[in-house]
């Protein structure tokens, strides 16, 4: 969960975005990790997507609609706040519908990122992004729309599965046990549906790689915040980077 790149000063860190509202533990290595680092390096900046979540000049969500089952829809549209800058559900962008749908079905506060940003800002501690909303955008453009509508009906017939999946992902996250946490994604149906594992993760992995390979050689401790998911499975990016690398924990 917590690695070091052999050779480099560079270390990469396996975050969870958010906790369970149950449980907001954080394990040591957390602090550790931070107070290791002169910089820090995160996904993205999650503010500045907000404008990317909108369907401008250009059909939106309501693609998915006939593609979707009729009681299925009807309950996505009975979820979907009335107000504020995720309404209407229509003029989302379709993958913005299945990013966003899941967090509405879940009790959370927030995770690893907020907390190392506030204390960053706070310490004057320098950091970076690995990649900007429009690359994450684009990334996410590519899920079909067969895709994106079968994971919002198998998200409307079982509503309590996100919230499960997010306690037992923080349970094995505490634990630093990677393997756990890939199976408990592959368990997830809608992760095995044909190109979302490729545009949340495998896609952005390879990229992501080129980016920290370049700061091979940088004497500046560098920390690399990503999401736990990131650093396990097949074309996870320890693997893309192509480099040894030794656990810190």
């Amino acid at each position: 969960m917590y690695f070091q790149l052999t050779g480099t000063h560079i270390r990469l860190l396996g975050s969870m975005h958010l906790f369970p509202a149950t449980s907001r533990r954080t394990p040591p290595w957390i602090a550790e990790a931070y107070d290791w680092a002169d910089a820090l390096v995160f996904e993205s900046d999650p503010a500045t997507i907000l404008p990317y979540l909108k369907a401008v000049a250009q059909p939106g969500a309501a693609l998915l609609r006939p593609l979707m089952r009729d009681d299925a829809w009807t309950q996505l549209q009975a979820l979907w706040p009335v107000d504020g800058p995720l309404a209407p559900l229509e003029a989302l962008r379709p993958w913005a519908a299945l990013v966003v749908a899941p967090t509405l079905l879940q009790q959370v506060v927030e995770g690893v990122e907020p907390r190392m940003l506030r204390s960053a800002n706070a310490q004057a501690k320098p950091y970076r992004y690995l990649e900007t909303a429009q690359d994450v955008a684009e990334a996410l453009e590519s899920i079909p729309l067969e895709a994106l509508a079968a994971a919002l009906d198998l998200l409307m017939a079982d509503r309590g599965e996100p919230q499960r999946t997010l306690e037992r992902m923080h349970a094995a996250w505490l634990d630093g046990d990677l393997q756990a946490l890939q199976r408990i994604a592959v368990e997830s149906p809608a992760f095995n549906l044909p190109g979302i594992r490729r545009a949340i993760l495998d896609l952005r992995n390879r990229v992501w790689a080129e980016r920290v390979g370049e700061w091979s050689d940088a004497s500046e401790r560098t920390l690399v915040v990503v999401g736990a998911l990131h650093l396990c499975g097949p074309g996870n990016l320890l693997d893309c980077l192509g480099r040894p690398v030794t656990a810190v924990f």
